[in-house]
């Protein structure tokens, strides 16, 4: 297969956004940066059934063919296994039949590029059951976001290992884990609030962008969701 990497001409990539990581689904589309819609439903257990139309009723409604596509933007997880493989699949098929990209964005960066610029380190949380959560930290230098570490998936004893500064909370599982999660949290951690119940289609796009710019691209036949820990059943 091969892959065009810009089929919208003037240096106008043309990107068609996924979140199906969690409870959420939905898609976005972006010309050149400019956000141009959305549709999604924070409704579970849906995504097998309306993500491929929600892809079909954005283009169709942003006036935007198929062919005009760049590349495909995922959220990459970690998250619902069963979610990211509805996603992953959807955009493989995208893909391949367009001769597009993949670009893929940990769900933890969109996460804390949607909290927007902060003075303290932002940790975005999501519930990974069995007393465990993924996460990660982050800082600004400037106007960048950086991630300081790895990835990670850990149990809240551990923190006071991973944490040596207060950080501001967000997150999918934020709000629910705030109060098992607090005694292990250096003093001066706080949840960021109001936090919004999703990652954000623009801000997915946004990052999805700033790494198609920078050719951080995958093939659809090697691309594989950030799980962080082995399928045990359905999360």
């Amino acid at each position: 297969m091969k892959i065009k990497k810009d089929t919208s001409g003037a240096g106008q990539p043309v990107l068609l956004g996924i979140e199906s990581s969690g409870s959420a689904c939905g898609v976005g589309i972006s010309r050149g940066g400019q956000f141009l819609g959305e549709i999604s439903a924070n409704i579970r257990n849906i995504h097998s059934r309306q993500l491929a139309p929600f892809v079909e009723y954005l283009l169709q409604n942003t006036g935007t063919g198929g062919k005009e596509l760049s590349a495909v933007v995922l959220s990459a997880g970690p998250g619902s296994f069963t979610g990211l493989r509805i996603g992953y699949s959807i955009a493989k098929g995208l893909a391949h039949a367009l001769g597009i990209p993949i670009v893929e964005v940990p769900t933890l960066d969109v996460w804390a590029y949607q909290a927007g610029m902060q003075s303290l380190p932002v940790m975005p949380v999501i519930d990974a059951h069995r007393g465990e959560i993924f996460s990660a930290l982050y800082h600004w230098e400037g106007e960048e976001l950086k991630r300081s570490g790895e990835y990670v998936l850990i149990r809240p004893p551990d923190l006071p290992g991973f944490l040596n500064r207060a950080a501001l909370l967000t997150g999918a599982g934020a709000a629910g884990l705030y109060p098992a999660l607090e005694p292990f949290l250096p003093p001066g951690s706080r949840r960021l609030h109001p936090s919004p119940a999703s990652p954000q289609l623009w801000a997915l796009l946004e990052l999805g962008l700033q790494k198609y710019r920078q050719n951080l691209l995958s093939h659809p036949d090697s691309c594989e969701p950030l799980y962080l820990r082995a399928f045990k059943g359905a999360l």
